[in-house]
């Protein structure tokens, strides 16, 4: 029974990506989807980002490296983001996380031409990186509420669109990790420091780790991803997410 229910959620995910007529933030009906996902009115209140820390890539008030990264520098060699955390894409993102999957589709369609052009502009290959995401739970551990892995969604839904294959068994979870929702920045990299191992080390060995997260907070989770990813043979590492908290803002408590 679970798993017929887990097709027919997939089926209708898939129905729902490629015939909605709806606006994924709003509900206002359009008929541009799913070349276009969001009315006009949504898409132009949409927290892109103009101006953006070289490193961590999240908004920043001034160019250069932002002051977080400047505190304590991040492992992995730069981060990209579509969105600021705010507003409508937070309200996203949320979604997303906590049992609408199919608005990935909308993230990956805004991650995919980012990603490709950071690469273009570092001179990669995509034939040299291996696409991977931050590991959700320890694989015996049951799922409570949600029963998928965002970062992997997103990951498989943006490698698609770059016709590539991700990974989401690359790195594995060594530990459980406590919440994180209310956690300073220093508590966050305590937290996740060893929480994760890296399982198919022969992958990593020379090539650029392409890791999705769904959002990118302090930091802490990509650059200990980082870590164990170079210490296996990853030649670079790179981090992608949906959306990253803007720079000298206070962590909102239920980013994670």
């Amino acid at each position: 029974m679970g798993e017929l229910l887990k097709k027919l959620a997939e089926k209708y995910e898939n129905y729902r990506a490629e015939r909605g007529f709806t606006c994924d933030c709003c509900g206002r009906e359009i008929f541009t989807y799913p070349r276009r996902r969001l009315c006009d009115d949504c898409l132009s209140r949409l927290p892109v980002i103009f101006r953006r820390c070289p490193k961590c890539g999240r908004a920043a008030p001034t160019e250069g490296i932002c002051l977080e990264c400047k505190e304590r520098m991040p492992l992995f060699d730069f981060a990209v983001s579509a969105y600021s955390y705010e507003e409508d894409a937070a309200g996203l993102i949320n979604r997303m996380k906590n049992g609408e999957k199919y608005l990935a589709y909308f993230f990956a369609e805004a991650l995919a031409p980012l990603l490709k052009t950071a690469l273009e502009n570092e001179g990669t290959e995509k034939s040299e990186c291996v696409f991977t995401c931050v590991p959700d739970r320890k694989k015996n551990r049951i799922f409570r509420g949600r029963r998928y892995n965002p970062a992997a969604v997103l990951a498989e839904k943006t490698c698609a669109l770059l016709s590539v294959r991700a990974d989401d068994e690359i790195m594995v979870k060594a530990r459980e990790t406590k919440p994180q929702k209310r956690m300073s920045a220093k508590e966050r990299f305590e937290n996740v420091r060893g929480a994760y191992r890296v399982h198919k080390r022969a992958a990593c060995v020379g090539k650029t780790a392409v890791v999705f997260d769904d959002i990118l907070t302090t930091g802490a989770t990509g650059s200990e991803c980082a870590r164990i990813l170079l210490a296996a043979g990853a030649r670079r590492v790179i981090v992608v997410s949906a959306v990253s908290v803007p720079g000298k803002k206070s962590f909102p408590a239920f980013a994670e």
